[in-house]
């Protein structure tokens, strides 16, 4: 059992807080406020899988009425391409060296986010192509560098569709990848009954920072929301290169 008054346990919640407004409002994010920290905390390994089960726990209470503007068959698309790409990622980081690469993808997004707030869209809905490239892409990265979210968040941002339907669409994808990639880490026994109950006591305050940020979005313009999403990208790349 975790010491709930210690001063790590309070930094870890108050973090997980934070990350689950974030998540709650954008539909997305809530990794790159919670890994660095817990990661810091409690060493990389214990803080990615804390980080990954809380997300998880973060967006339950919010997928009710996601559900409701979801379109299940880009989801499904983006998750089977997804689920192709990511074991090529993972022989990829066998290859190379990773830092590298994270300067990489880094460039990318930080192009993709110059493309977005120059006022770039596509026009019309996407094509199956279109969708199935920007899963790959995901898996690939996620099994590169743990870095799913840059592609579907620009496949997203980059259309016409309204705020409340990126939201949604994003809220469901990433619970999805986080699913199938806590399991894998529970195949290889990496998830120990210390972080499955650390877990469960820092779960009501990502919860209720879901809660809030959920609250918080129909308060929000659709110019806001969108300069919100540009801004986690931009965090997300640079985060990237200084971890």
């Amino acid at each position: 059992m975790p010491d709930i008054l210690s001063t790590p346990f309070l930094i870890a919640a108050l973090v997980a807080a934070i990350a689950g407004m974030v998540r709650g409002f954008a539909g997305f994010g809530a990794a790159m406020v919670m890994t660095p920290v817990f990661s810091a905390l409690y060493g990389p390994e214990v803080g990615i899988v804390l980080c990954m089960l809380l997300e998880i726990v973060v967006a339950l209470p919010l997928l009710p009425r996601a559900f409701r503007h979801v379109d299940w068959r880009v989801i499904g698309l983006l998750l089977v391409a997804a689920i192709v790409g990511a074991p090529l990622g993972n022989y990829v980081l066998t290859l190379v060296a990773p830092q590298p690469m994270r300067w990489v993808i880094s460039a990318i997004v930080l192009c993709a986010v110059a493309m977005l707030a120059s006022g770039w869209r596509y026009s019309g809905g996407p094509r199956p192509v279109a969708t199935l490239a920007a899963g790959a892409v995901s898996g690939f990265l996620n099994g590169l560098s743990g870095m799913a979210g840059p592609p579907i968040a620009f496949y997203y941002l980059a259309s016409t569709e309204a705020a409340v339907k990126v939201r949604a669409n994003l809220t469901t994808y990433f619970v999805f990848v986080d699913l199938v990639a806590i399991s894998l880490f529970f195949g290889r026994g990496l998830v120990g009954w210390d972080t499955a109950v650390q877990s469960a006591f820092l779960a009501p305050a990502v919860i209720l920072g879901g809660l809030l940020g959920e609250r918080l979005f129909p308060l929000a313009s659709e110019v806001f929301y969108r300069r919100l999403a540009l801004a986690l990208l931009v965090a997300v790349a640079i985060g990237s290169l200084i971890l």
